[in-house]
């Protein structure tokens, strides 16, 4: 048996054991030929419908009328995801995460499905406190360091878990104040911190609650954990090898490639016989890390194929990525870049 379905930019083929999902291109119904350029994907068994995993539903009030964001998470997601609330007053959303306003006090039935072309999940859920005609203000938040890195400048992302609450007020022990429900903030330098939140109700009933956060000072070396090397086909990867530099300093070199195609990657620590770390980093100065592209010709002077050039101070603005994707010479080279996967 064989279904099809037509989204905007893509065309699924369902058959039975096999399942195959392509970009826009022709095809024949006796199966598809890879084509690289445009990215296909294969799952050899039909993939599983959608799966709720989480429904959170925060009450945004101490006193009706009752607003509740509720925010869901879904797994196996695919295709033409649809979305769909029904919040038991006789009202709907298609929104993926949507706010409602509860006007009375009630004990609703709340229905949440979430459905594509392969099938759907639902969920049923009752908010506590919205039948009762006053709830108390429980202030509460969660944080998270940008990209797991604790380094100065650290950029950390506060999630507000308060209840009962719809005016919100935050301390970062910094010096720094913001009004914002979910904000971001950015500490300079290093130290501890107590960052301190305050939820409000209408009725000016209120709750504290704080939690500390350590900012360790920047790091002193880079380490990379490996490399992807992309050059165009018309190259080969024969004798190509890669050396590092700390602006004019040598570093180290990768092994030499003898793989049949690109990308090429190179792991630490086999594929850098030469270490693989920049020593004793000054982020915020005018440092460079450059990586000279070269094949070995069978004499002492290599053939030199291209560079590219990481500014310290860059990966530091990005607040220290763990993965630091496609970074490509100037001017850019078509089919040349180098994807860097970092730790500190």
């Amino acid at each position: 048996m064989i279904t099809t379905s037509r989204g905007r930019n893509s065309i699924s083929i369902g058959l039975q054991g096999f399942f195959v999902v392509c970009g826009l291109v022709v095809m024949a119904l006796s199966g598809c030929k890879k084509e690289p350029a445009r990215g296909w994907h294969y799952l050899h068994e039909a993939p599983p419908p959608p799966k709720i995993t989480s429904v959170v539903p925060v009450l945004r009030n101490c006193e009706p009328p009752y607003p509740v964001s509720f925010t869901q998470k879904t797994e196996n997601l695919l295709g033409n995801v649809r979305y769909y609330w029904n919040f038991g007053d006789g009202t709907t959303s298609t929104d993926q995460n949507p706010v409602h306003i509860f006007e009375h006090p009630g004990d609703y039935p709340i229905t949440f499905i979430v459905s594509n072309e392969i099938g759907a999940d639902t969920v049923k859920l009752k908010v506590d406190g919205l039948s009762l005609d006053s709830n108390p203000v429980v202030a509460r938040f969660s944080m998270a360091h940008f990209n797991n890195n604790n380094f100065a400048p650290a950029k950390i992302e506060l999630s507000n878990e308060s209840s009962g609450a719809n005016q919100f007020y935050w301390y970062f022990g910094d010096g720094s104040e913001s009004p914002d429900e979910n904000p971001t903030h950015v500490f300079t330098a290093p130290g501890t911190y107590t960052i301190r939140l305050r939820g409000t109700c209408t009725n000016q009933s209120a709750d504290e609650y704080t939690q500390q956060v350590f900012v360790a000072p920047q790091p002193q070396r880079v380490f990379i954990d490996s490399l992807s090397l992309m050059l165009p086909s018309s190259y080969g990867t024969s004798g190509v090898y890669i050396e590092f530099y700390h602006n004019t300093t040598y570093i180290g070199r990768t092994s030499t490639t003898s793989q049949s195609s690109f990308p090429v990657k190179f792991q630490r620590p086999r594929h850098f016989p030469q270490s693989c770390y920049f020593d004793f980093v000054q982020f915020t100065a005018n440092e460079t890390f450059r990586f000279a592209i070269l094949r070995d010709n069978g004499t002492q002077y290599p053939d030199f194929i291209n560079e590219i050039m990481l500014s310290s101070a860059d990966i530091q603005n990005k607040f220290y990525p763990k993965t630091y994707f496609s970074v490509k010479p100037i001017p850019e080279v078509r089919d040349l870049f180098i994807d860097l996967y970092l730790s500190y």
